[in-house]
């Protein structure tokens, strides 16, 4: 297995250990040779948390009897759970056991849950009868299930799609060209996967049974297992060195204790993370060597410069929470070819979202990225975040006229039947179908806005904090879900204060509230916050040759050689750039 030293000069090995061994591979495609394996891999994974997770309030309250508010808290806490636990994975993987071993380590623990949660569907012991409550035993088991699932999770969101990016060698052009594409091709199994669980496996599990139901998702795992491992021979690996965590607080506190004692920090020092420089003046002794070296501080820099872009993409992630809802309040019915009507599910119309994402990525991928390199206007990673963003606003102000429009037609009482009603109120004469545009904007945004912030938070990373770096950006995924309920919580408070009915803007009954003012606010928030984002991006320095320099000593090779992997290699060729294109520095 060939491995890739992040902390010397970085040099090939063969699966016998010899440096040099290896023949070059510019003769072969990694995306289509080594990258199979990987995305295989996602896609079942993907398959098996999303036929889990999509019907688990189902589950909860029609199988073990929760109130749906109840519920809905213990799917978020599963749901946040899975989104936190990536930083105990990256963390293991940048300083202990590299990406492949944990991988590996946390895809059985996962594996694990995931048999343990079929099981207790299975086993008449471990659910309840009907209508009576699950005992201690049957809860301890469900919930333990899933939450050795949300540990097993947190070594594979943050490292899957970074190994998969190791595997290119940034000194071959053709490998520069195609780790771009991997992650549009990442994204796009994440979603063909989903598409499966919500569409496939969701009717097993209402039609069939729920231990059918939750097995097909623990076969997909294991499945997913047999595919990485499958592709070992091939893999390239990347060696981990001492915790990247630990090294940013001591780089960070030796700095400013240093400054602190030789005066105070200009403002052009903290802005350019200047001051960081202090630390190599530290000893390990009086008169000893330096405590960091100058390589070391410099990987300090380029993890703080993300975070700026961290923040600022937040807010993303909390976008369109009443989407479901509001199609629950609209007519919903289909006629069928032969007599009759069908009533499709509110939370069906996620499948235009992700059929959007599936179709738009390709197009993307190999018409509007050619065509944008050959007018000399490449799509850099925060110009492509920064669309992202513009566009998910647009799909907030387009699912605010649906809604104003929704509204005005229960003003004027064009409503179905009573028959038609449901627990949200009388439901208005208007096609769901008029959903479609805003679900296809939100997938347009992913398309940008997801996939971008993966490749941005994986290439703009130090090679030995590359899997830190992805759980920062599931991080700002979990703390937008977080802030989207609070967001809800205090608009829901202060709007029924003001209400003198009492209502406010987001009632059960969606036909007394106000939801169009709700997410006319959103969108104006993601407005806001795409002009602080821009402000951001425009002042964010892309690691460039130099800093490649100040952090690799590169040695020269004969030309015939096999080429050493660049440390910071994809982004040596992104020239720093302005996020919007329509705005020029």
């Amino acid at each position: 297995i060939r491995e890739r030293m992040a902390s010397q000069s970085p040099s090939r090995l063969s699966q016998a250990g010899q440096p040099g061994d290896e023949p070059p591979r510019k003769h072969r495609s990694t995306l289509l040779t080594v990258c199979p394996f990987i995305l295989g891999n996602e896609f079942c994974e993907r398959l098996a948390y999303y036929g889990l997770s999509t019907n688990l309030i189902l589950y909860l309250t029609r199988v073990m009897g929760e109130e749906s508010g109840h519920a809905a808290l213990q799917v978020s806490l599963f749901s946040g759970t899975c989104y936190l636990t990536p930083l105990l994975g990256a963390w293991l993987a940048d300083s202990m056991w590299g990406r492949y071993k944990t991988i590996m380590v946390f895809s059985l623990i996962y594996f694990l849950g995931m048999l343990l949660l079929a099981t207790t569907a299975l086993v008449p012991a471990l659910t309840p009868p009907p209508d009576l409550y699950p005992t201690r035993l049957q809860n301890a088991a469900l919930f333990t299930s899933l939450y050795i699932v949300a540990l097993g999770t947190g070594g594979i969101k943050p490292n899957v799609s970074a190994f998969g990016a190791d595997q290119f060698d940034m000194a071959d052009p053709q490998d520069r060209k195609e780790k771009t594409s991997f992650f549009n091709w990442f994204y796009f199994f994440v979603n063909i996967g989903s598409f499966i669980a919500v569409t496939v496996i969701v009717w097993v599990q209402e039609n069939v049974n729920w231990g059918v139901g939750f097995a097909i998702p623990a076969a997909c795992m294991g499945l997913a297992i047999l595919v990485f491992v499958a592709g070992s021979p091939m893999y390239t690996h990347v060696v981990p060195t001492e915790s990247p965590i630990t090294r940013v607080y001591n780089v960070v506190m030796s700095a400013w204790r240093e400054k602190r004692r030789g005066g105070n920090v200009s403002p052009d020092e903290y802005a350019s993370f200047a001051w960081l420089d202090a630390a190599t003046r530290t000893r390990v002794s009086p008169g000893g060597v330096a405590r960091f070296t100058r390589r070391q501080v410099e990987e300090v820099k380029l993890v703080l410069r993300m975070l700026p872009i961290f923040v600022t993409t937040i807010l993303y992630w909390t976008m369109g929470s009443f989407f479901v809802v509001q199609g629950a309040s609209m007519n919903r019915t289909m006629p069928l070819p032969g007599g009759g009507t069908f009533t499709i599910p509110a939370a069906s119309l996620a499948i235009v979202n992700t059929l959007g994402i599936v179709l738009l990525i390709p197009l993307y991928d190999r018409v509007v990225i050619p065509l944008l390199r050959r007018a000399g206007r490449p799509m850099t990673l925060l110009r492509r975040i920064g669309w992202g963003m513009v566009v998910c606003a647009g799909a907030m102000f387009a699912a605010a006229s649906l809604e104003a429009w929704r509204l005005r037609l229960y003003a004027a009482h064009d409503v179905l039947p009573a028959a038609g009603a449901n627990d949200w109120g009388r439901v208005v004469n208007l096609s769901v179908w008029w959903q479609a545009p805003q679900y296809l904007l939100v997938g347009l945004s992913e398309v940008f806005t997801s996939i971008g912030q993966l490749e941005f938070f994986y290439d703009q990373a130090p090679d030995v904090m590359r899997s830190c770096s992805m759980a920062l950006q599931l991080l700002s995924v979990c703390i937008g879900s977080y802030l989207s309920g609070g967001l809800i919580y205090f608009a829901d408070i202060i709007t029924r204060r003001l209400d003198p009915e009492g209502y406010g803007w987001l009632p059960k009954n969606l036909n007394k509230g106000r939801l169009d003012l709700f997410l006319l606010c959103l969108g104006g928030i993601m407005t806001l916050n795409c002009i602080i984002f821009w402000r951001v991006a425009v002042k964010y320095e892309y690691k460039t040759v130099e800093h490649v320099q100040r952090v690799t000593i590169l040695p020269r090779l004969p030309r015939e050689s096999p080429a050493p992997a660049l440390y910071g290699r994809s982004v040596t060729f992104m020239p720093p750039s302005p996020v919007m294109p329509a705005v020029r520095r």
